[in-house]
């Protein structure tokens, strides 16, 4: 009976995790590279935007969250930017992982170690990872909670407007038409 493989040391550890950082360097240089020379070859056609048009959106850093809604808030902010230019999916998740520092960075690191040499996430498993790091379960459904517990009482309309807003981020299916968000701004 084989058992599972012996777990690597820390030195190993270390170089694998030094090596993804260089070939996800490596990736991003070839795909800014690749955008210039189709631009290049093919400019009556617009190229599909890179990695310089990302930074050019000033996306922020993430180094690790005092608080889970910081890291929620990261994430939020970083696919606002997606927004601004028809990226291709994969690319966000690399462009997306270029501005994890420090303790993201690690983590980051430390996930990509965990599968195959060369696996490629889609940009929902890089969320669907962040989060289960980031931002525990029970913080976004406290947030809902409150949401579905959100009264004006004594409050002024936009103290209640702004509360209701902020909140309204985690409550998902509750205000995905105007007309559940109306019923539940009432």
């Amino acid at each position: 009976m084989v058992g599972p493989p012996n777990p690597p040391d820390l030195a190993q550890a270390i170089a694998a995790m030094l090596t993804r950082r260089d070939e996800q360097a490596a990736l991003l240089r070839e795909i800014v590279e690749q955008g210039r020379v189709q631009r290049y070859e093919h400019h009556q056609q617009p190229a599909v935007p890179g990695y310089e048009q990302f930074l050019s959106t000033q996306p922020p850093l993430f180094h690790k969250a005092d608080e889970p809604l910081e890291a929620d808030s990261w994430l939020r902010t970083i696919e606002s930017k997606f927004t601004l230019h028809p990226y291709n999916d994969g690319d966000k998740t690399g462009f997306a992982a270029q501005q994890l520092r420090d303790p993201a960075c690690i983590w980051w690191d430390n996930h990509l170690a965990m599968f195959p040499e060369g696996t490629r996430f889609t940009w929902e498993q890089f969320k669907e990872a962040f989060k289960a790091h980031h931002i525990p379960t029970g913080v976004i459904r406290r947030k809902l909670t409150e949401f579905l517990a959100l009264k004006q009482g004594n409050n002024r309309v936009m103290q209640y407007a702004q509360a209701f807003s902020t909140l309204s981020q985690y409550a998902g299916y509750h205000v995905d038409t105007d007309e559940k968000k109306q019923a539940c701004f009432r």
